[in-house]
């Protein structure tokens, strides 16, 4: 996989956002696609396209050796990126950046719990403490670090899923 993200990123310019760069920062997770961040999806179309990664409009993505290849907007990163790293060759959004996205989607739509998973499973590989909040926006802080509690402080009363997400789910438009 970070062979082929590695090519996508090369043809665009583009870093990958999604699972790839939370396994590129350290984390552990496996990923079935690739999500690159993009300014103008239609230029990115075409640079895509020009390389022979192409547009499978049954399945309305592109696809690069049977592996999917989508495109992310700032919008749902919770803002453009701030930081690009290359890891491995690979063009990568900067870890605060990844946290950053990963909790904006993960607490706006519960169907994307997986986004939190991905933040505590960063917390507890690169590793991360509290005082990485300081790199996030001000209304992903306090979430983070009951995230990073959850995770380095095993005798704490451990928070529900459901208290969680009613606490913190809807962020959307309070993150930015």
């Amino acid at each position: 996989m970070i062979a082929l993200a590695r090519r996508v990123t090369e043809v665009t310019g583009n870093p990958v956002v999604g699972g790839v760069a939370v396994v590129l920062h350290g984390g552990g997770r496996h990923t079935y696609d690739i999500d690159i961040y993009s300014e103008d999806f239609w230029v990115t179309h075409r640079k895509l396209e020009d390389a022979g990664i192409l547009w499978d409009h049954q399945a309305r993505q592109h696809m690069f050796q049977g592996i999917a290849v989508h495109m992310v907007d700032a919008e749902s990163l919770g803002g453009p990126p701030r930081r690009i790293s290359t890891i491995k060759g690979v063009k990568v959004i900067g870890l605060a950046d990844l946290v950053r996205a990963k909790l904006t989607v993960g607490l706006q739509e519960v169907g994307r719990q997986k986004d939190v998973v991905h933040v505590l499973d960063l917390i507890d590989r690169v590793p991360l403490k509290k005082d990485f909040a300081a790199k996030l926006p001000a209304p992903l802080r306090r979430p983070f670090k009951v995230l990073v509690d959850q995770v380095h402080e095993p005798r704490r009363t451990s928070v529900p899923p459901a208290v969680f997400y009613a606490e913190f789910g809807g962020l959307k438009r309070r993150v930015v």
